[in-house]
């Protein structure tokens, strides 16, 4: 069949798209690629690890389609609905079951070439021309479009920002003239007049007559209002200010367009997956046949779903027991690489660049290309945990981990020191500590990319995992382990005991499991981690999670996924997936689809 090129380049912070000739142009370069294509190290496991989160080979058999752990295999999903919920290995086990079902070659219903998440089941998440969100399907010979960098945005939909000691915080910008609503001294409540300097220099909040408000505080609806900064556009630039109307003198990075490039020179590329089940779900809440208050987690969730989808005249789903799942993936240029055989691949449609400023790269266009998956989350709803699990894999080249600890076999613990040698992502581990995961480089609204102060060439920066496996020195991770060590021997273990029981040159051994994170009973998450809040809506398991491909530069002790993916205390898909109030009429999508 002829290919059908998407031609779309996501311009993610408008939602807009542009679209250009479906024509490959072979004169335009994606990047500036390395011409020395180097061998990179790789994440060394700790063998003696204690045994502490395993299954047994018959087990782990019954999850192959044949029955039988084969090399290359296809990996049935796991059951969602009957999801076994009793400890964090029941997650652990969970999480690498889905990577290994989506990384696995298509059979059968999902086809013959490419592999799960490339298959009908699974849409492309893009930018519309309207603003809004669009799925596309999979069909054959579909080349899937790209974005070069993520957009990170806080509870309140906000950008993210931070500063330089790591506090992470969302940034309001208020236009001009825009009402906004702030509380005086006396408890009145004031409409704030433009924001500029007094005779003497000062910046301060007035009214729309010009008086000072006395101890001003910001009047919103946000969710931890403390950590939002509102900013205003003054002659001399952006001032910023805290929820209580104190000028905040601090310098803030962009979190929310920061782009990433390997050391061989690829830029890093994004694609978002959902689900079938995701899809016919969202439909489904949208013509108001079902509530939509958290996402599918029991039988009858799943069955008023495939009801929907056979009214609809759907396809009706090979896998309705794995609920709706949610993949955020992170690629780069396959060439790039000297072999490329150790990586899942795909083709993908990507930016353009004019690479002629060192400082300032526009899109000239687009081009196919193969691709090399680098990273993924897998997010899934599960019984029992409509907040879904957030769980996340790395290629095992990508990043050097910092020091971390683990139990050994014999009960004693033991202190891995930082990794050396050299990465897709560090090609000086040797460095001062303050100089890795520094930003480098932002895209904007259309894509370009801009070299990010104090740097001035878009280029490479040096990552390294500083929670190895979502959990730091001295900080309990969750409310079943003790200690950071016993954290990491878990995730040690199944990554052992799962890469042991694959037969031979299987791909999917070079993902390496980093973690996955949860909330305790299910509860609506609060954006805590457990070891600062041990109430029922922090997060737990690796509570620290971050993958250095795509949380590159938000990693901390105060960070987890639900940092961000959280709103209110809500259950409700919306606050917990950013793309799912977004999306346009799923059923005017797919009824073009047919």
């Amino acid at each position: 069949m002829k290919n059908t090129i998407i031609a779309i380049l996501f311009l993610t912070v408008t939602g807009a798209v542009l679209l250009w000739s479906a024509c490959k142009d072979n004169s335009k370069k994606p990047a500036v690629l390395s011409q020395n294509k180097t061998a990179y190290s790789t994440i060394q496991l700790p063998q003696d690890a204690l045994s502490t989160c395993t299954i047994p080979q018959d087990t782990f058999n019954t999850w192959f389609l044949t029955g039988k752990a084969t090399e290359n295999g296809h990996v049935t999903p796991a059951n969602s609905i009957t999801f076994g919920h009793q400890n964090n290995c029941d997650f652990y086990q969970w999480s690498e079951r889905m990577f290994l079902w989506v990384t696995s070659p298509n059979t059968g219903e999902y086809g013959s070439t490419g592999r799960v998440l490339e298959s009908p089941v699974f849409y492309t998440v893009a930018p519309d021309t309207s603003g809004g969100m669009t799925l596309i399907k999979h069909l054959p010979g579909t080349i899937l479009p790209v974005v070069p960098a993520l957009k990170k945005n806080g509870p309140n939909r906000l950008p993210l920002f931070s500063d330089r000691k790591g506090h992470l915080f969302e940034v309001w910008f208020h236009k001009a003239g825009e009402k906004v609503l702030v509380k005086n001294s006396s408890g009145k409540i004031i409409e704030l007049g433009p924001v500029g300097k007094d005779a003497k220099g000062i910046i301060l909040l007035k009214d729309k007559q010009g008086v000072a408000i006395e101890k001003p505080q910001f009047v919103t609806k946000l969710t931890n209002p403390k950590n939002v900064i509102h900013a205003f556009a003054t002659s001399n630039g952006n001032v910023f200010f805290d929820m209580n109307g104190n000028q905040v003198e601090t310098e803030l990075a962009q979190a929310t367009q920061d782009a990433l490039m390997a050391q061989n020179g690829s830029l890093v590329y994004y694609i978002t997956f959902v689900n079938d089940m995701y899809a016919y779900f969202l439909a489904a809440v949208q013509a108001k046949y079902m509530s939509g208050y958290q996402f599918p987690t029991t039988l009858s969730g799943r069955d008023s779903i495939m009801a929907y989808a056979k009214q609809q005249g759907y396809s009706l789903p090979p896998d309705s027991n794995a609920l709706a799942i949610e993949l955020k993936t992170s690629w780069i240029i396959a060439d790039s690489l000297s072999d490329a055989s150790g990586f899942v691949t795909i083709d993908a449609i990507i930016p353009t660049y004019n690479t002629s400023s060192p400082s300032e790269w526009p899109v000239t266009g687009q081009q196919q290309v193969k691709l090399a998956l680098v990273g993924m989350h897998v997010v899934g709803s599960v019984a029992g945990h409509p907040e879904m699990i957030w769980a996340t894999f790395e290629h095992n080249s990508n990043t050097p981990n910092a020091s971390y600890q683990y139990i050994d076999s014999n009960k004693i613990v033991q202190t891995v020191p930082a990794d050396k040698g050299n990465w897709l992502f560090n090609s000086n581990t040797s460095l001062p500590a303050d100089s890795f995961n520094n930003p480098h480089m932002t895209a904007d609204s259309v894509n370009t990319l801009f070299a990010e102060a104090p740097y001035t060439t878009i280029s490479a920066s040096n990552t390294l995992r500083l929670f190895p496996f979502g959990a730091a020195f001295n900080l309990v991770p969750n409310q079943q382990d003790t200690s950071a060590s016993a954290s990491n021997t878990e995730v040690i273990s199944i990554n052992n005991n799962i890469m042991g029981m694959i037969p031979g040159n299987d791909i999917r051994k070079n993902y390496v499991f980093i973690g996955a994170t949860w909330t305790n009973s299910g509860t609506a998450p609060n954006g805590n981690v457990y070891s600062s809040d041990p109430s029922k809506g922090s997060a737990i398991g690796t509570s620290l999670l971050a993958n250095s491909t795509m949380e590159t530069y938000l990693q901390g002790t105060t960070f987890s996924c639900f940092t961000c993916h959280n709103n209110n205390n809500s259950l409700a898909p919306g606050a917990l997936s950013h793309i799912f109030d977004s999306i346009n009429p799923v059923k005017n999508i797919l009824k073009k689809m047919k």
